[in-house]
């Protein structure tokens, strides 16, 4: 009989044992959790104290797309192009599918701050130099300085025949003018500013009645002119890069948040 009772009371004392180690894991892990979470909103919150420094202390360069030309423009290999096809010109494929035009943008750098800054360029941006179109250069952007240059591709009529067709079946347009302007202080601890450019659309469409036909796009009595057409966004998009050390490429790191974080957002 006692055999049986001391068995009980031992068994009883082992599951409580194990119910105060199980409840001391749920606190250390919750306090663990606390402190993980203390962590996480301190270095949210001292990181984006450094990003508001380095905010308050950019240059605020702005890029503007002004400008783009309607009716296209027809491509010259003698210069820079300046005459528009003429509204509702055709083009009968195949004979005239390699003939080309040009989508053309003018874009302006503003600096209004009162540090100078660097620019660099890729991709279509292009500045007219004695009649003749150039890859856009690196440049210093001084202080209340503006400067301006080309977003500038030509196509073939087939490939922007082959926009519309794009168009019609819900798909990107394959065919865009694309560039990029990067631009940057001489500041080690500081952004570097990015803007990517683009301009694309379907300047060309099938004419009614002749299906080998192609034509510029015509004026639409409620719609407006054919630069309805065209695809492009007058105030781009900044993205901004934070650097601990330009010179060494450190980033400033992004807010790591845990989804179960209560009251904090990534």
């Amino acid at each position: 009989m006692w055999d049986t009772v001391w068995t009980a009371v031992s068994a009883v004392a082992t599951a409580l044992a194990f119910l105060v180690v199980a409840w001391q894991s749920i606190l250390t892990r919750s306090a663990l959790s606390v402190a993980h979470t203390a962590l996480t909103v301190s270095e949210a919150v001292a990181l984006d104290a450094a990003r508001a420094r380095l905010d308050d202390q950019a240059p605020e360069v702005t890029v503007v797309i002004d400008d783009v030309p309607w009716p296209p423009l027809a491509w010259s290999h003698i210069g820079v192009p300046v005459h528009p096809w003429p509204p509702g010109h055709e083009w009968p494929f195949p004979e005239k599918e390699h003939e080309r035009i040009v989508l053309q943008a003018l874009v302006w750098l503003d600096n209004p701050s009162s540090r100078s800054v660097w620019v660099t360029f890729s991709g279509d941006l292009v500045v007219n130099r004695e009649n003749r179109f150039h890859p856009a250069p690196h440049i210093p952007l001084e202080p209340g300085q503006r400067s301006g240059l080309y977003l500038n591709k030509d196509f073939t009529i087939k490939e922007l025949a082959g926009n519309y067709a794009a168009r019609e079946e819900g798909h990107p347009l394959p065919h865009r003018v694309q560039g990029t302007v990067t631009v940057h202080d001489d500041r080690d601890n500081g952004v570097t500013d990015t803007w990517n450019l683009e301009l694309t659309g379907c300047p060309v469409e099938p004419h009614e009645t002749r299906g080998s036909v192609w034509r510029v796009v015509g004026h639409h009595v409620t719609e407006g002119d054919g630069s309805r057409s065209l695809e492009y966004i007058p105030r781009p998009t900044r993205r901004r890069t934070y650097w601990i050390s330009r010179e060494n490429e450190i980033r400033l790191p992004e807010p790591r948040f845990s989804s179960t974080t209560p009251g904090v957002q990534g």
